[in-house]
């Protein structure tokens, strides 16, 4: 089995936990490229744009709807900062040093700041060319917004607590509420009474059976690319699930958000459970009883 990078984990948490599954191809993947960010920090730099995975979109922005795109984008990453600040607050008060991260949130705000004057220029624009190049910048800053978010997530996963492992002779059973993470080669079966979820295939021999859900909707079907130089991988979003389903692949990584799932997990691999619940794990010399853990980001 592949072992995956650890940040692919850390963004798909980040497409659950806090812009929604149906919007996980926020940015066209092509960009804009066009005034530098002044006094931009050491980590805001173009071997980001190689070395971050991003969720491509395989729709095409049509001009008209840019400028509805954008703010619909800056109202999502308003909303992400209060509950970074609110996160980082939280790890603060437990203890933790987390100052380069602050700062990290700052020129993340900062960014979206910009976004937002910039669409606001272009608002006020007196002809097309100026209302052009407003939208531009706008969307420039947008787009190095998110490399930043996803810079910013890699590191606040160092603050989340290890996955719970699955080895061949393991059976993994949880139920609760809240979100679920899981990666390798396995077989999931998983019901719960309303959600979402996003699974990537990373080995092409992904299978999923939707058949037990009610009118399953797929919210986005796209592609994420773990690097510059490695070919995407098809990724599956599906919203408003309710009902059973089962998936099985030799690599895929799952993210789902729901209210009272339950789980049931075999083969070798990694799950992370976030919110509140109980899992047991069976395996042929014991069974080993936990707690799901609190989310860094409020899952509400």
């Amino acid at each position: 089995m592949k072992k995956f990078p650890l940040v692919i984990l850390a963004i798909l948490v980040l497409m659950v936990l806090i812009s929604g599954l149906s919007d996980c191809g926020r940015h066209p993947g092509s960009g804009i490229h066009g005034e530098p960010y002044l006094g931009q920090p050491e980590y805001m730099n173009k071997e980001l744009y190689k070395e971050m995975p991003s969720a491509v979109s395989e729709e095409h922005m049509k001009p008209d709807a840019e400028k509805q795109f954008l703010e619909d984008n800056i109202q999502k990453s308003d909303d992400i900062i209060l509950r970074l600040e609110e996160s980082l607050e939280r790890l603060a008060n437990e203890g933790n040093d987390v100052r380069y991260l602050e700062k990290m949130v700052a020129d993340y705000s900062s960014l979206v700041s910009e976004a937002a004057y910039y669409l606001e220029k272009a608002d006020s624009s007196d002809s097309v060319v100026e209302e052009q190049k407003y939208v531009a910048l706008s969307k420039e800053k947008m787009v190095l917004s998110d490399i930043l978010l996803k810079k910013i997530f890699v590191n606040m996963h160092n603050y989340m607590p290890g996955p719970v492992k699955i080895t061949k002779t393991d059976i993994l059973d949880a139920n609760g509420s809240g979100v679920i993470i899981l990666s390798g080669d396995l077989e999931v079966n998983l019901s719960m009474s309303s959600g979402k979820f996003s699974v990537v295939d990373f080995e092409g021999d992904m299978s999923i059976d939707t058949g037990g859900l009610t009118s399953p909707k797929i919210a986005k079907e796209s592609v994420i690319a773990t690097s510059a130089t490695e070919d995407p991988h098809p990724m599956l979003s599906y919203v408003d699930v309710q009902g059973n389903l089962s998936m099985s692949g030799s690599g895929m990584t799952i993210a789902v958000m729901g209210e009272n799932t339950t789980l049931h997990v075999t083969g070798f691999g990694e799950v992370q459970l976030y919110g509140d619940g109980n899992y047991y794990l069976n395996s042929s010399s014991a069974v080993k009883e936990g707690v799901w853990l609190s989310p860094i980001f409020d899952t509400v």
